[in-house]
């Protein structure tokens, strides 16, 4: 299995997850959610017969403080030439205006580390500019019209609020290569607040009765001569960052996750 597309596995995950959008009061709920992995039975996979594991989501400040992203991935493929073990890390802090942003990111394959992305972003007149020293050390100038992560998260909660059916954004998160963009295509289902069938996770604290979006997101990377996107994410987004019902469609292959836990961490006071 290439190492690159175990780190996926880490751009799918952070996409749970500000923005110059104050006007329109967000709030994301600073929270620990956990999801069980499994291969999705129900979509053809080559050359993979299971999977098994489990993310651990933690997201926590507000658009005063930033926000910052802990995440760890253990995924377990069983494939026709054996077991694949994948330990994904990332550690993110984004400002509450995205115009800065620092990540690391991990990604060990049976126990040896195959890559890492370690760098800041700053965004200035030019738009978003890389400094990394891992994979090497580089600069490179993404233009003015990249996302950050929580940026991203935001415009989509924005858009699902309006009604909007679809958002195209090009998007940047320090994975795999800090240096990568891709250009996104998300398409945004009705709002529904029905709780037939939701795990109980989505249903207790803050969650209970909260309205809901269904979103599938296609990646592109930028630049690539392809129409089929590289993976296709699909998601119910709650109105406050939190997501359930996971599916990460890697073409090859596709995966389920599950929410098993939820619990809202403390959140401090923000005027904005």
């Amino acid at each position: 299995m290439p190492s690159a597309r175990s780190t996926r596995l880490a751009v799918a995950a952070l996409l749970l997850g500000a923005s110059s959008l104050p006007a329109l009061a967000i709030q994301l709920t600073p929270h620990r959610a956990t999801y069980a992995v499994s291969l999705d039975a129900s979509a053809s996979a080559t050359r993979i017969n299971a999977a098994e594991g489990r993310i651990v989501y933690e997201m926590r400040g507000n658009a005063c403080s930033g926000y910052s992203v802990q995440l760890r991935q253990d995924t377990v493929l069983a494939t026709e030439g054996g077991r694949v073990n994948s330990a994904v890390s990332t550690a993110t802090w984004e400002d509450g205006e995205a115009k800065s942003y620092r990540f690391r990111v991990t990604n060990a394959v049976n126990g040896e580390s195959s890559e890492e992305a370690d760098g800041v972003a700053e965004r200035g007149d030019k738009g978003l500019v890389v400094t990394a020293t891992k994979p090497e050390d580089l600069t490179v100038d993404l233009g003015k019209s990249v996302l950050l992560p929580t940026q991203h998260v935001l415009r989509l909660i924005a858009s699902a609020e309006k009604g909007e059916a679809v958002l195209e954004a090009s998007v940047f998160d320090g994975s795999p290569d800090a240096k990568k963009v891709y250009d996104t295509l998300a398409v945004i289902g009705r709002e529904t607040s029905d709780t037939k069938g939701l795990e109980q996770a989505a249903t207790s604290a803050d969650l209970a009765g909260r309205p809901r979006f269904p979103v599938t997101i296609s990646y592109y990377e930028r630049g690539g001569a392809s129409d089929t996107p590289d993976y296709v994410i699909s998601f119910d987004m709650f109105d406050n960052g939190v997501s359930r019902k996971l599916k990460l469609d890697y073409g090859e292959f596709a995966l389920n996750g599950t929410l098993i836990s939820y619990e809202a961490l403390p959140q401090e006071a923000c005027a904005k």
